[in-house]
């Protein structure tokens, strides 16, 4: 299985080789960077000065080609529905993380890249969760419970708890 990474718009220098580098210590998987792509223009909503996150999985379904799976990575800040903000968001074959409020900077807190690393994997690796089937864990130690703020992100582990280990393992995924 290969899993590839793309940089949606922009991104901050360096991150995406942490990323891909981390990734492929932790999973079996074959994960890589395939290059960057515009963020498109049509999911903007300039009211919110937000980007439709909808409309960018639909622009990397397009991207995905013959990989199993894309995670697209980016800088913009992203909306869901009636969703004010998401940290990341996906369906089966692709997702989308959003490093904007990942980034102490946002929150007026000094820059800290180290913790924009840090959270910005374990919301990869959330979303990578959400395509190989699992659902929102109860056990907010779990990279799976659900990040309502950036609290919940800055307390769970990069783990899957055991309850969601067993059921990705049962998809024929080797952590």
């Amino acid at each position: 299985m290969k899993i590839k990474i793309l940089q949606v718009g922009e991104i901050q220098p360096n991150i995406l080789d942490i990323l891909v580098n981390n990734l492929n210590r932790r999973f079996k998987n074959k994960f890589y960077f395939g290059g960057k792509i515009k963020i498109p223009e049509n999911s903007l909503d300039k009211f919110k000065g937000q980007y439709d996150s909808q409309q960018i999985l639909n622009r990397l379904k397009f991207e995905k080609g013959t990989d199993d799976k894309v995670i697209g990575i980016t800088s913009n800040d992203l909306y869901s529905g009636k969703l004010n903000f998401v940290f990341g968001i996906g369906e089966k074959d692709v997702s989308v993380v959003s490093a904007a409020r990942l980034d102490p900077q946002f929150y007026g807190d000094p820059a800290n890249f180290d913790l924009l690393v840090k959270r910005t994997l374990k919301e990869t690796i959330h979303e990578l969760g959400h395509m190989f089937g699992l659902k929102h864990c109860a056990n907010p130690k779990c990279v799976m419970s659900s990040s309502n703020s950036i609290s919940y992100v800055d307390d769970k582990n990069y783990d899957f708890c055991k309850e969601c280990s067993v059921k990705i393992s049962m998809e024929g995924i080797k952590i």
